[in-house]
């Protein structure tokens, strides 16, 4: 199960809260553990919910839409209450026809129960909050996903509720990570290092970078992958996180790239760079201050370390090892279901206004946090470097999510 359950209720006891009301993509897979699709092709029009009661002895309950019907029966969420809306399905159901597996008793289950299909997603979700003696509750809504019509007529059903707009609440929550969570994101970042480790290896003078591009693509979706970012640039573009373009990259340049993918609902990141050819000293040199300051803000991980301070320690130490106008503005960031979650990023306080999170970004981190811990640097003209590696909190430190070797890459000109 993803879902922190002990963490969760701690939470929403801590706030007063009756009950989580998911809605995005992220949050529907954290409670329900359903990977859905509507939700993100349809993003303004379909809405879906996971509830999640403070009460053990409540049961939690999934309203699911006509286009996710048959994506929750073939994954069989832990929930089993379902609730939907909208008309009636119009598959035939030939008679004396039965379910032969537990995916079609579900999706027969979802297309059969009247009891519990209402004309609107509103409708369906005050139903289930009604059923459950939650629709006077002090009720965490997971608010960026819900459309303001939609929110509009959740209020009207539930004139007696405390709605509270609590997306924060779910990062905050899913912050610590649950073994299964740990599971997944190693799945997902060995997935992305293979198909990193095979686009470096298209790495080669006279290569484009799109064809390096497109061995990440092509062995991210042969993995069962969806790839969400590859960004590449060779010689005076590898200063940055740029496109792909049709580029050729020469002997002697540098070459840098980001990358990150979803498998399975979970985000990976990382990044690396080389050189086509002998590197010169000043390559050489640019490559070691990025592995020293990568490997300070590595010494400042542990339970209760500030961001800010994880930054400052590889700002300093990069420009002490020989790049002293180097000006980095943040030292990584976590991951999870999203590509940045809590603390979003490694670097200085900023302010945040939010009910459930403290007044500044500089949140400690916690045991069971994972982290991407990256050193991207650059000189105009010249080219860029960067290491990311991903890293789970741990009480003595931290340990690597999966084992990521990083050194400069020197591609044989």
């Amino acid at each position: 199960m993803y879902l922190n359950v002990e963490r969760a209720r701690g939470l929403m006891r801590e706030h007063g809260v009756d009950a989580l009301i998911a809605s995005s993509p992220e949050n529907l897979t954290y409670l329900a553990g359903t990977v859905d699709w509507a939700v993100k092709v349809y993003a303004y029009s379909v809405h879906m919910f996971a509830l999640f009661p403070l009460d053990e002895g409540t049961s939690p309950a999934l309203v699911v839409p006509g286009q996710e019907v048959t994506y929750v029966s073939a994954q069989q969420s832990w929930i089993r209450e379902c609730y939907t809306f909208g008309g009636k399905s119009a598959l035939v159901q030939p008679p004396g026809s039965a379910p032969e597996s537990p995916e079609e008793e579900t999706l027969l289950g979802l297309v059969n129960d009247d009891a519990r299909r209402e004309g609107s997603p509103a409708a369906a979700l005050a139903q289930a909050l009604r059923e459950r003696g939650l629709d006077k509750g002090r009720l965490a809504l997971d608010q960026e996903r819900v459309m303001s019509p939609v929110r509009r007529r959740i209020e009207e059903a539930l004139p007696g509720a405390e709605i509270l707009e609590a997306s924060d609440l779910f990062r905050l929550i899913r912050m610590v990570k649950t073994p299964d969570e740990i599971d997944a994101l190693r799945a997902a970042a060995a997935l992305n290092e293979t198909a990193c480790t095979a686009a470096a290896a298209a790495v080669a003078a006279g290569a484009a970078e799109g064809e390096v591009a497109a061995v990440f693509r092509r062995e991210t979706a042969q993995g069962g992958g969806m790839w969400r970012w590859y960004h590449f640039g060779s010689g005076r573009r590898s200063v940055g996180i740029l496109p792909p373009t049709e580029k050729k990259i020469q002997k002697g340049e540098m070459w840098k790239f980001d990358a990150g993918l979803l498998l399975n609902g979970y985000t990976a990141d990382t990044g690396w760079g080389g050189v086509v050819g002998e590197p010169t000293r000043a390559q050489l040199d640019m490559w070691r201050a990025t592995e020293l300051g990568h490997r300070a803000a590595l010494e400042e991980v542990r339970p209760g370390a500030l961001p800010s301070k994880i930054h400052r320690a590889a700002l300093e130490e990069t420009r002490a090892a020989g790049l002293p106008a180097h000006n980095g503005n943040f030292a990584g960031h976590a991951v999870g279901l999203e590509a940045r979650e809590l603390p979003y990023v490694l670097a200085d306080p900023s302010p945040v206004q939010s009910a459930f999170l403290p007044p500044t970004s500089d949140i400690p981190l916690e045991e069971g946090a994972t982290i991407c811990v990256e050193n991207p640097c650059a000189v105009f003209g010249v080219g860029g470097t960067q290491i990311e590696q991903t890293v789970v909190v741990t009480r003595r430190g931290w340990e690597p999510l999966i084992p990521q070797e990083r050194k400069l890459w020197i591609i044989p000109a």
